[in-house]
């Protein structure tokens, strides 16, 4: 049942064929021949099993406008043979009793609907990394990361959600069930496998860190890190080949459970903007200076970034605009 949901999402995302899609499932650690898949797509034999939060995003809605349809087409119909009827042109099969409650106008689909897009594998990224997992929501300090994820959950769900100022922080308050569901099923590894760079856009969003090296005796500014902070082994599991994958030699600082992946170098930075970089507000305007200042002298580049960032208590923090400046 995991593997056919995790094919059904496949699919779905991406168009492939049932050999394509069974070489992913496998690479993803789904253990699943050519010929259940052929079947699954193409002869209709399904696996019954009650769908999740997430399949109901993905399809309750159709299935409600197909019932109504389907009704007014045929009026003689009771809600069995709409429901058999409905299960057949959909991946997954509805209830009757949902179907009755549906013809009869006594109810309709309540979730969030879901598109698949590149989007939602932006939502993904954050959601392993920042999403508040146990009760659903994001609440970050930066504006403009949660504006950026507003705008792509709306681009998913066709919903925009509001922002709330909470303290120092930003937050949104959506229950984000269907969301949720893709972290516990582990089908998120699905979506970042049809989406990566967006998957990775909105892990680094929410996880990541850029900071020069210094040689402080020297006076020299002479390399810079990018890393991105675990909670999870099977995060890293998954992404360290998938940077690797990209060009980036990735090592690994893991004292304990949780740790973090990090990369260097100028070359390994120019990489990372133009493929993943950050919306976030503050770690984006670090990725720009030190993008600025890479050609410069070692002591070159340490006067320019201390004239914008200044370190306390072991962070670097901007400086604040000097009024004269202007």
């Amino acid at each position: 049942m995991e593997a056919y949901r995790a094919a059904l999402l496949l699919r779905l995302l991406t168009g492939w064929g049932y050999i394509r899609v069974c070489k992913a499932l496998k690479k993803l650690g789904y253990e699943i021949s050519t010929g259940t898949v052929s079947d699954w797509f193409y002869r209709n034999r399904k696996p019954r099993f009650t769908p999740s939060s997430f399949e109901r995003a993905l399809f309750y809605h159709k299935a409600y406008k197909l019932a109504l349809e389907t009704k007014k087409q045929h009026p003689e119909w009771g809600h069995v043979r709409i429901a058999t009827y409905i299960s057949k042109q959909l991946p997954i099969r509805i209830p009757a009793i949902t179907v009755y409650y549906w013809i009869t106008g006594r109810s309709r689909p309540n979730i969030t609907p879901v598109k698949p897009c590149l989007a939602l594998g932006y939502l993904v990224g954050v959601l392993v990394g920042d999403y508040i997992r146990a009760g659903g929501g994001l609440c970050v300090k930066d504006k403009e990361f949660i504006e950026y994820y507003v705008k792509k959950y709306e681009e998913v769900t066709g919903i925009r959600l509001n922002i709330h100022p909470k303290e120092d922080k930003w937050c949104t308050h959506e229950s984000g069930s269907w969301l949720r569901e893709l972290w516990y099923s582990g089908l998120w590894r699905v979506v970042a496998y049809a989406y990566p760079i967006e998957f990775l856009k909105g892990l680094y969003d929410s996880e990541g860190s850029i900071k020069p090296k210094i040689n402080w005796r020297k006076n020299r500014l002479y390399d810079v890190e990018v890393s991105l902070a675990v909670s999870d082994m099977r995060i890293k599991e998954y992404v360290k080949p998938l940077l690797e994958k990209y060009g980036f030699h990735v090592s690994e600082y893991f004292p304990g459970e949780y740790g973090c992946l990090y990369f260097s170098g100028w070359e390994a930075l120019k990489r990372f903007a133009k493929l993943i970089g950050f919306r976030e507000g503050k770690r984006r305007r670090r990725l720009e200076l030190l993008l600025k200042i890479r050609s410069l002298p070692q002591r070159k580049r340490l006067e320019e970034w201390t004239k914008h960032y200044i370190k306390v208590k072991g962070r670097w923090v901007e400086r604040a605009p000097n009024p004269r400046a202007r």
